[in-house]
């Protein structure tokens, strides 16, 4: 059984009319240019090393006329302590195989199917550089928006606890509520403390896979149209394993016979009369098959059976997640306008609670009620928008998107 895949990539329609033209993706240059650093620290890299060795080999041994080991053969006779008639033989020469038309061929489909998987290896690894770099700077964006939110509640806080520190100074207001507007303050410095913490965690590790300390400017990529699946990065890659099994069991049967071998040597004969030199020639061609070709077929048909399966698994669970990363996106687009429409009603709540307790309408209970609720519905806000373009970003990496890479 024989497939043939095409590995080549062609153009893709993209979704969204929001975006600038003729560009994969709306992130800033500096963006993509942090993919590079990331494939640096890659540990699989060493993997693409050895695939580079194996090709290397096979392509040299597709080279060869040789199809394996070559036996030297010395030979010597003498009759010196049997009939003494001054009789000596002397024989060298080398014995190796040589490639049938079929087994030359066999081993040239080896020696590229590894080639196509030293390339989809590659592309593999800078795909999944560039989910590693898509989690990264959205980790990064959203430890930010939560130490912004934190500061901004804060300073609201302390804003409060000033105002009423001149409500209470002046007779106007309970000792209690500076009590609780304190209460408030040491609350908001905690929550400040965790989520720098957060923050610093995301950017070390930031730092640490792209060598930088400067997060890019512009990370909200367009919704592309997913990739067909036989282009899709880690199905290429699959493919190629596949290839290299379907590849090696075309090998193995085209050994059904053994390659024919070739003796090159040279004799020399002596005896009291005379002396003869020769040069020799052999070549011995197997007959019959080897009786361990049915087994080692059958033991490479089960890798291609295996690798098959392999793959058509990865098929169904990437177009499992493509649909769920639709979803997810979906719905964090949708959870844009509904927390927008809140955080407004949230704003204008604040504004009359803050006049109301000015007027001593209402106590300091419900201001840091209503202050709190209006803080974490701006911080939903935000998060949410955030929420979008992380869902963006992945459902791009899931359709099989490489940053930076023109379609």
């Amino acid at each position: 059984m024989t497939f043939k895949y095409s590995l080549k990539f062609f153009a893709l329609s993209i979704m969204g009319l929001w975006l600038l033209p003729g560009l994969s993706f709306a992130v800033s240059e500096d963006f993509v240019k942090l993919l590079d650093n990331i494939i640096q620290q890659q540990p699989e890299q060493q993997i693409t090393k050895g695939i580079e060795e194996i090709h290397s080999a096979n392509q040299s041994l597709s080279r060869s006329w040789i199809s394996g080991d070559v036996d030297v053969i010395v030979r010597h006779e003498n009759d010196t302590l049997t009939d003494d008639d001054g009789y000596k033989d002397w024989e060298v020469g080398v014995e190796f195989p040589i490639w049938l038309p079929s087994q030359k061929n066999a081993q040239k489909q080896v020696t590229e199917s590894y080639g196509e998987e030293l390339s989809a290896q590659q592309r593999y690894l800078r795909w999944q550089a560039s989910s590693s770099l898509r989690k990264l700077v959205w980790n990064y964006q959203t430890a930010k928006i939560e130490v912004e939110a934190a500061r901004s509640a804060l300073q609201k806080s302390r804003s409060l606890q000033h105002k009423v520190q001149q409500k209470v100074t002046a007779g106007e207001s309970p000792k209690i509520d500076l009590l609780l507007a304190d209460k408030a303050v040491l609350k908001q410095q905690n929550q400040l403390v965790q989520k720098q913490s957060s923050l610093t965690i995301a950017q070390n590790q930031f730092q640490k896979w792209t060598q930088t300390s400067h997060p890019p400017q512009k990370i909200q990529e367009r919704t592309l149209s997913p990739l067909p699946m036989e282009q899709h990065p880690e199905i290429v890659m699959l493919m190629s394993t596949l290839q290299i099994s379907q590849a090696e069991l075309q090998k193995t049967k085209s050994f059904k016979r053994e390659s024919p071998r070739v003796y090159l040597g040279a004799k020399n004969d002596k005896d009291r009369n005379a002396e003869n030199t020769a040069l020799m020639f052999e070549v011995s061609i197997p007959l019959g098959m080897n009786p361990r070709y049915s087994p080692k077929v059958a033991q490479e048909k089960r890798n291609v059976y295996e690798q098959q399966a392999i793959l058509d698994k990865a098929k169904i669970k990437l177009e499992q997640e493509i649909f769920r990363a639709r979803q997810i996106l979906a719905s964090a687009k949708q959870s844009i306008h509904f927390s927008k429409q809140q955080y407004k009603i949230s704003q204008k709540a604040l504004k009359m609670s803050e006049t109301a307790y000015q007027l001593g309408e209402t106590n300091i209970q419900n201001l840091l009620l209503v202050q709190q609720q209006t803080a974490e519905a701006k911080l939903n806000y935000n998060l949410v928008q955030a929420r979008s373009g992380r869902a963006t970003a992945n459902l791009n990496q899931i359709s099989g998107h490489i940053l930076g890479a023109q379609q």
